[in-house]
């Protein structure tokens, strides 16, 4: 910890006192990381388990079927990419 003259926590005087002195503990930095951490973790299990679905039911497609199914999933992969396209205000 950093200290001034008079031996008192620098973090104890203005201009750090008008902070939630919460936000500058490395334990709550490092309590957001970890939950930052695990919330990647859960979406890309998420995205895993949804290819798994996706070649799960692929399976089940009948032969004279599958072709409607790819232009179908291709059309929804266009639409994805669309959505993204818009929110990063065009194509990148």
């Amino acid at each position: 910890m950093i200290y001034n003259q008079n031996s008192y926590p620098i973090y104890n005087q203005y201009p750090y006192t008008i902070f939630n002195q919460t936000y500058m503990e490395p334990s709550y930095l490092q309590q957001i990381q970890r939950n930052k951490f695990w919330e990647q973790q859960k979406k890309i299990s998420d995205m895993v388990k949804a290819i798994s679905d996706y070649c799960e039911a692929a399976r089940g497609i009948e032969r004279e079927y599958q072709d409607e199914a790819v232009v179908a999933c291709l059309a929804e992969i266009a639409r994805q990419m669309e959505i993204d396209s818009q929110r990063m205000g065009g194509i990148r």
